[in-house]
Parts: C-alpha cells; structure tokens; sequence
C-alpha cells in the first residue's frame, strides 16, 4: 500500500506515505490509519478556523476600500464644487480632502498607480519565493507582535502532533524530523529543525538543539526532555500539541473579537474626518454670512 501511495505525491504527502509503510512494517497498520485520520482532521480544523477568522476583516477591508474610493472619486467633487466661487481660506483639513480627491479622480494617476501597485506586489511575491527572500521575510513575520507569536504557536502545535503521531506510528525519529519540517510553514524554523536532526544524527537528544535555537519556548523544550528522559515522548509532545492548539483557539478567537470593534472604530473615524472636513468651510461661511 505504502509503494502504490508513493506513485501519487500529488495526492498523497510523505508524511502519509512513511505512517502507512510503518504500518505496515509493525503490523498495525488499522491504527496508523486511524491516527493518520485523527490527524488530518485536526489539521483540517485549523486551517477552516484559520479561514474563518480572516474573512471578516478582509470583507472589511475591501468594502471599506471601495466605499471611500466612491466618497472621494464621486461625492467629494460634487461637494467641492461647493467652495469653487468663494475667496475665503479653506481649512487645512478640507485642502487635504479636495487634493485626495482630485488624485483619486484623475484617470492618470489610475493608469500610474495601479500598474506601480501591481509591480510591487509582484516584486514582493517574486523577492519573497527566493531562498533568502523567504528566510529574511519569515524570520520577520516570528518579531511581529501577535501574529509572530500565533504563527509560532500553529507550527508548534503542527510540530509537535506530527512528530508524536510519527513516532507513535513507529517511523525512525530522523525521518519524522525530515518530515516534519516540511509542514512548519516558516522556513526559520524549518532550518531549526533540520540543524536539530543533523545534531540528532550525531547523538544529541531533541531537546538540547530546539532550546539553543531559542525559537522554541523553554516550555516546550522541557517538555520534550521530560518525555526523552522518561520514554514518554510521543505522549508529551501530544501534551505540547493539545496545550498549543487551545492557546490557538484562545488567541484567534481573542483577535476576532477585538478586530470587529477595532475596525468599526477605524471606519468611524475616517468618516467622521471627511464629514469634519466638509461641513467645517461650511460652518465658516455661515459665520462670514452672519
């Protein structure tokens, strides 16, 4: 089964290969097939909660895009037109709103800005799939605050399941380690895996190298030296995986619900800037007036 699997990579990943050829090999291969299913669902699971907390604040984002793209290409010129035929100053403010707008609706800048935009996302992307574009952005994206700190979280968690589902499936822990690392989704800590398994080759435990590497917390390298030491490491890196996964749940649940006020707020006030801005040149001439 384990060979037939292996002709299909683009259905079928190494980590799903090397559990049913341990299957097989150790004879127990319903159990690793109950734990491969066990596993994939919570990765499933994850990824959906994953989506699901992104949705709202993109269909925000892009709805909030577009209303004050219409505000400033459509209202604010009707609006303006207001303030064409008095002498008076404007304030600051309303001088900043007209000047937005007169770049938004001029076709010009569109033609310019938009083929710029397009440029530097794909710069971006391009700079960021090669080998020291991608070191250099994932090693960024661990410092940011909360997002490093979720990212860390989720490939721990994967880091950690994985390995004891490995290992309790009988594949040689080398070859749980070069899986492995290909599910993390950052590449720094990627390379921390891989120089922990070329130190496991030569005899260092698991524990000591993830701890130098200071990417791992000191929790969960304790942990993982308690179950080394105590021949109980599938169960403690599954103790690591449960504890890792709440905290996700935790902090993406957090961040949901404080990002729906925060950018209710956001969009508030940015409305109320261009109300400010228009209806103060408004409220001096009624002044001047009287």
């Amino acid at each position: 089964m384990a060979a037939a699997i292996g002709e299909h990579p683009e259905h079928f990943s190494d980590l799903y290969k090397n559990m049913v050829k341990a299957g097989e090999s150790s004879g127990n291969l319903d159990v690793v097939l109950d734990r491969l299913t066990e596993f994939l669902d919570d990765q499933i699971e994850l990824r959906g909660k994953l989506i699901g907390a992104m949705i709202y604040p993109i269909l925000m984002t892009v709805i909030g895009f577009i209303l004050l793209t219409l505000i400033f290409t459509f209202v604010i010129p009707k609006v303006t037109e207001l303030f064409q035929d008095q002498n008076a100053a404007l304030p600051w403010i309303t001088r900043v709103l007209i000047g937005t707008s007169n770049l938004m609706s001029n076709w010009v800048f569109l033609i310019i800005a938009i083929p710029a935009l397009g440029g530097l996302i794909a710069g971006f992307v391009y700079w960021k799939r090669t080998p020291d574009g991608e070191r250099t952005w994932d090693k960024f994206v661990l410092k940011v605050p909360v997002l490093g700190s979720l990212v860390r979280m989720i490939a721990i968690a994967r880091f950690s399941r994985t390995l004891g589902t490995l290992l309790a499936s009988g594949v040689p822990l080398l070859t749980a380690m070069d899986i492995v690392k290909n599910i993390l989704g950052n590449s720094r800590l990627v390379d921390v895996v891989e120089d922990a398994r070329v130190e496991i080759r030569e005899g260092e435990g698991i524990a000591e190298p993830l701890q130098r590497s200071g990417e791992f917390p000191p929790l969960v390298t304790h942990m993982i030296s308690i179950g080394e030491q105590s021949g109980q490491l599938e169960e403690m890196l599954e103790n690591v995986a449960i504890s890792y996964d709440q905290q996700v749940d935790g902090r993406i649940q957090a961040l949901t619900t404080l990002l729906e006020p925060l950018m209710i707020v956001g969009m508030g006030v940015v409305v109320a800037i261009i109300v400010f801005a228009v209806m103060l040149p408004l409220l001096q001439l009624n002044q001047m007036v009287a």
